[in-house]
């Protein structure tokens, strides 16, 4: 009887530490969005580029060439791929920007094994200023950056250190990585307790991928970027990522040059919700502070 029970809760431990380690993996592997059929939609001539990451790991990007040498850098959000930055892509080229556009590790085209919540996704921004200081046509004084969500995350860590990024846009981005586990994990527990599922859950996604959470905090690099220009859009209604976030962006940076919170929309609509205001606003932001500079 007794080893009966010890096999029953060693059953029992297996199991719960099975779904887990199933939930981590859909977590940290997204199934790979691939719409080249987006395209369609826009009229860009989209040059496809492979380059390295800092660390090595060879991406997928694309780039569209404008009618002056200044260049945005789009980052998009977790799980997705480039063409989420389509329609960027095309207001901002329509108004003469070079465009770069690439698909995180992990994600789209791009080689890589693990999403990693824009820790290692650093070293993929590295890797394409580098890439394009190999251009004749791009102005490396020139460069801005607008992320999506984790690409928002992904412009506040790494833009520090790149000395070539001169403005960056951020929309719907969290500043604590723990405000994205408490908010979204409930899609993926499915109803079931945060504690100590969602727990397990993050020990094992640690385990497997090596991230290390408190480097995920992007309110802990805002001080590198002072002398930046910044702009901070949040949706009035992000249930994803709360604009409580955005508020605290404000607080932690009081020089930033804009701070906008878009009436009655969400995280993934803002851009639909709000378009005309949307295109004024990043249009008049990277205008100033790439080309009037």
């Amino acid at each position: 009887m007794f080893y009966d029970i010890l096999l029953g809760i060693a059953l029992l431990v297996f199991l719960f530490f099975g779904l887990a380690w199933y939930l981590a993996g859909k977590v940290i592997k997204q199934p790979r969005e691939l719409h080249n059929e987006e395209w369609a939609k826009y009229s860009l001539w989209p040059q496809p580029i492979s380059f390295s990451a800092e660390d090595g790991m060879k991406l997928s990007g694309v780039f569209i060439q404008g009618q002056n040498k200044a260049t945005v850098i789009l980052l998009h959000g977790y799980g997705r791929s480039k063409e989420q930055m389509l329609p960027q892509a095309d207001l901002l080229n329509k108004a003469g920007y070079n465009i770069f556009i690439f698909d995180f590790r992990a994600s789209g085209e791009s080689d890589g094994k693990y999403i990693t919540f824009g820790q290692r996704e650093q070293y993929d921004l590295s890797g394409a200023v580098n890439y394009l200081k190999t251009r004749s046509d791009v102005d490396i004084n020139k460069i801005g950056l607008l992320g999506f969500s984790m690409g928002g995350a992904v412009a506040i860590m790494k833009s520090g250190e790149l000395p070539e990024i001169k403005a960056i846009v951020i929309s719907s981005t969290f500043m604590r990585f723990k405000t994205v586990i408490w908010n979204n994990f409930k899609e993926y527990l499915k109803g079931l307790p945060f504690f100590p599922l969602g727990y397990l859950v993050i020990w094992v996604i640690k385990f497997r991928t090596g991230i290390y959470y408190p480097k995920i905090n992007p309110i802990n690099y805002i001080h590198k970027l002072k002398s930046r220009p910044l702009m901070v859009i949040h949706g009035e209604h992000d249930k994803k990522i709360p604009v409580s976030e955005a508020t605290e962006f404000l607080k932690a940076a009081p020089w930033l040059k804009e701070y906008w919170v878009a009436k009655n929309a969400g995280h993934d609509d803002l851009l639909i919700i709000s378009h005309q205001e949307y295109k004024n606003k990043i249009l008049s932001f990277f205008n100033q502070y790439l080309l009037n500079t």
